[in-house]
């Protein structure tokens, strides 16, 4: 058969070869594709079944708690109690509204939320009026409500358990799914790499050919020599029939330390380098710069005659001698060894980095795990305490004096303090811990809803609301910040005999900045220092309680949406405390926008 004609058979081959294994890849991405995109679908339902199932929990938990706060209330009068069980019910309506939306495309479910939903309403209304009789009646009729309560509870666990199937139905479905991809995506990558070694095979043949046809280069101009020799670049010549170097500049070997007897017509391109990278010009960049003619900005050891080695950048062209009869390849080396260094040390440095994160990923993982443990293993005792001290003052009245009585005070003031210290310490755990969840909302509207909560329990403060606009943001880390600032307000201004609080926005070129003022007692800017700190306070318990965490947390949740915060005050005139957030919202590392 002529060499032409097996030339061209070979080349038709080839090239229906890569065709077949084009065509392959393509089907074998595309599939890849539509996996992805079915797995984001059923990822969305997983997590929308996590959702339902965490508002069913906590829904629950917080109808426990009113009805706790209501019997409470009963029992002891504590307005406390009342305070408590007004939030709770506010808090169940907002739950049953997202348990509603949520289970929008579930009938079922449904109309299990619409009978609880009946349940709990009645629930509510029994405990109000729990909460209307007298002492002693409410004590006799602590305990109604019970079998309503346990129905309540079944018709959670109910909606819970059919939430946790179909998770499990779904979970079941995406591991089929992703087996099958897992399948299809290896089958059809494993045939595509056969058909690519055999087109490369059949390549390398082709190269082969045309190697042996090449003829040496002709040497360089005498005019260039001089350039050519002391330029602050190596560079050298490669026959590319034998391989052999041909000509060799002086940079180069005084970097290599070998004399130009040494190489030129003796030593080889891959003499020149290291072991490792001789094995990766052999086997990847040399069929490639066969192919292309060139090679750019390739980072390759090259290996002295001492044996030590630097790093080099390479540049390479070929082109073919004057007669044609040779392909000579020309390279420039550059000499990149302190680069090579910097570049080792960042990514040391970028090691030590992922280190550090990993670290404070453990770390945020404890104070997830201390949070949950203060929430549920802290509170019983304090409740118990609580509880038995109230019946030592209730059913031992008649041995205990009034010392004993007193004491007894001290202890459940003392219980209800530690446990709204831990309810701000969770607080302040859960501002930096987390997904940081953003969406756009209306300011005025949250703002008017933490307004509404105080004007309740605060009738004599009189509040001015400034047109706010909305930002990107978590709504409910965003609503805590001007529920401290404004309880903040309302309560160092109290003794005012006038109390005004005012919140007033301005529009900056990159930032949303809020203000909250009042004419309260102020503090004097010396101390400025200070507000923020846990546990800081400059003013003494006795005067305005708290538990010297809210400014805390006012801060970390701000910082967290890499927002700024500060204050200014003068005594007794009062304070304004600002804080601001981006116009374009967190920057997209940090949480997702939805």
């Amino acid at each position: 058969m002529p060499i032409t004609r097996q030339s061209g058979l070979a080349r038709a081959s080839t090239g229906l070869f890569f065709l077949l294994a084009l065509l392959l890849s393509l089907g074998v991405a595309a599939f890849s594709y539509y996996s992805v995109r079915d797995f984001e679908q059923r990822a969305v339902w997983l997590q929308h079944s996590h959702a339902v199932i965490n508002k069913l929990e906590v829904a629950n938990s917080t109808v426990r708690d009113a009805v706790s706060n209501s019997r409470g209330y009963a029992l002891s009068g504590n307005q406390e109690y009342q305070a408590g069980f007004e939030a709770g019910v506010r808090q169940i309506e907002v739950l049953l509204q997202d348990l509603r939306r949520l289970m929008s495309d579930n009938l079922q479910q449904l109309q299990l939320l619409t009978r609880t939903e009946d349940l709990v309403s009645q629930r509510i209304s029994l405990s109000r009026r729990l909460m209307e009789l007298s002492p002693d009646e409410g004590r006799q009729r602590v305990l109604e409500g019970k079998d309503l309560s346990d129905r309540i509870r079944n018709g959670f666990e109910e909606m819970k358990s059919n939430e946790n199937a179909l998770l499990a139905r779904r979970a079941h479905d995406t591991a089929a799914s992703a087996d099958l991809t897992i399948i299809m995506v290896v089958s059809g990558s494993l045939l595509s790499m056969a058909l690519l070694v055999m087109v490369y095979s059949k390549l390398r043949r082709e190269m082969s050919r045309r190697v042996e046809a090449q003829q040496r280069a002709q040497a360089y101009s005498d005019e260039i020599e001089d350039l050519y020799n002391n330029a602050p670049c190596g560079y050298h010549s490669v026959d590319e029939t034998d391989k052999t170097i041909i000509k060799i500049n002086d940079t180069e070997l005084k970097w290599l330390g070998y004399t130009r007897e040494q190489v030129v017509g003796r030593m080889t391109q891959l003499d020149l380098l290291s072991p490792v990278s001789a094995e990766r010009y052999q086997r990847e960049l040399h069929p490639q710069f066969l192919l292309k003619r060139e090679i750019n900005g390739i980072d390759l050891d090259f290996r002295r005659a001492d044996g030590s080695e630097f790093t080099a950048l390479v540049n390479a062209t070929a082109i073919p001698s004057r007669d044609n009869s040779k392909l000579i390849s020309r390279t420039v080396i550059y000499d990149i060894s302190e680069r090579k260094r910097a570049e080792d040390e960042i990514e040391a440095l970028n090691a030590d980095l992922e280190r550090q994160a990993q670290h404070l990923h453990s770390v945020n993982k404890e104070l997830e795990s201390f949070s949950y443990s203060v929430s549920h293993d802290l509170r019983a005792p304090l409740r118990a305490i609580s509880g038995y001290a109230m019946i030592l003052e209730e059913d031992y009245a008649s041995v205990i004096d009034e010392k004993g009585r007193e004491q007894l005070q001290v202890i459940r003031r003392n219980v209800r303090k530690m446990d709204e210290l831990i309810n701000d310490l969770l607080k302040l755990a859960k501002s930096t811990t987390g997904e940081l969840t953003l969406q756009r909302f209306s300011m005025e509207e949250v703002v008017g809803q933490v307004i509404a909560g105080l004007r309740q329990e605060n009738p004599a403060v009189q509040f001015e609301v400034a047109p706010l606009e909305g930002a990107v943001a978590n709504r409910g880390l965003i609503t805590q910040v001007w529920e401290n600032l404004l309880s903040n307000a309302v309560k160092f201004s109290s003794k005012n005999d006038q109390p005004l609080v005012r919140v007033t926005m301005e529009v900056g070129p990159e930032e949303y900045i809020y203000g909250v003022h009042d004419n309260g007692v102020g503090f004097d800017m010396r101390y400025v220092h200070k507000l923020f700190g846990t546990f800081q306070r400059l003013h003494r318990q006795e005067e305005y309680p708290g538990t010297g965490i809210g400014l805390a947390l006012v801060q970390r949740i701000v910082i967290r949406h890499t927002g700024r915060v500060w204050a200014e005050s003068t005594p007794k005139v009062g304070a304004s405390f600002y804080f601001s957030l981006p116009r374009k919202g967190v920057m997209p590392s940090l949480g997702d926008v939805r």
